[in-house]
């Protein structure tokens, strides 16, 4: 007969306790923050509100790590990284900046309501394509910061090639390379059965309009605009994996 010990049957439920009462906390954390961002959108500058705001997502950081809410504790810890960085600089606060906070807040609002639910960002893969390297580099760069596995490649037909090869969980692609545009790319990999879904978000400095128009009409998830912060790329890409492997409505 198995007997089970005492203390491990208390640190178990203590470890429960702890796990609710920080969701229940969260949930409250996550209307705060985004009353901050909607002052924060009035005026992006604000390094008061900056400060605010990066006050509350530290907070949440360090309570999600310590109750093992492991892929909330990922989201908000490269939350908590940019905001740091953003505190240091406010002009870098651009509209782009703000879409990124904001996307990363949905998900963590839901993620709350799914009782934490976990993703296993351990296996997750990213596939970066920019012709430029020193883009390249610093794509991958970001994606390392972020913990992410990844997969750096100058030629889109080589990019092309290696997906079909390989499943990546999220595809970087630069929108103006020689030989293939990161939108025609965009629009091959939509035409595979294992790629319908998958995040394929644009670095990118065609900025305009049309190019914009483009990159949406190709099938892509998002755009971030160069030059870019790297905490920035990692909470994208983050909140992106994250987003499309969660079965939380």
């Amino acid at each position: 007969m198995n007997v089970v010990e005492p203390s491990l049957t208390r640190n178990d439920e203590l470890r429960a306790e702890l796990r609710d009462a920080c969701l229940k906390e969260c949930s409250g954390a996550a209307k705060s923050i985004r009353h901050a961002m909607q002052a924060i959108a009035k005026n992006p500058t604000d390094v008061a509100t900056l400060y605010e705001l990066y006050n509350q997502v530290h907070s949440l950081a360090e309570n999600a790590s310590v109750t093992r809410l492991l892929t909330i504790a990922r989201i908000v810890g490269a939350f908590d990284a940019l905001l740091k960085q953003l505190v240091d600089k406010p002009d870098s606060v651009t509209q782009c900046v703000r879409r990124t906070m904001a996307q990363s807040i949905d998900l963590l609002a839901t993620l709350f309501e799914g009782e934490g639910q976990e993703v296993d960002l351990a296996t997750a893969r990213a596939l970066a394509v920019d012709d430029q390297q020193i883009a390249l580099r610093s794509v991958m760069h970001a994606l390392e910061k972020a913990n992410l596995k990844s997969q750096a490649l100058s030629d889109p037909s080589a990019g092309f090639s290696v997906a079909q090869e390989w499943q990546f969980d999220l595809i970087v692609l630069d929108h103006e390379m020689p030989g293939m545009t990161g939108a025609e790319l965009c629009k091959k990999l939509r035409a595979l059965p294992n790629y319908k879904k998958t995040p394929i978000l644009f670095v990118t400095s065609a900025s305009g309009f049309e190019h914009r128009a483009e990159i949406c009409r190709s099938g892509g998830t998002d755009v971030i605009a160069k030059p870019f912060l790297s905490t920035e790329l990692g909470l994208k890409a983050l909140t992106l994996i994250v987003k499309s492997r969660t079965t939380v409505s």
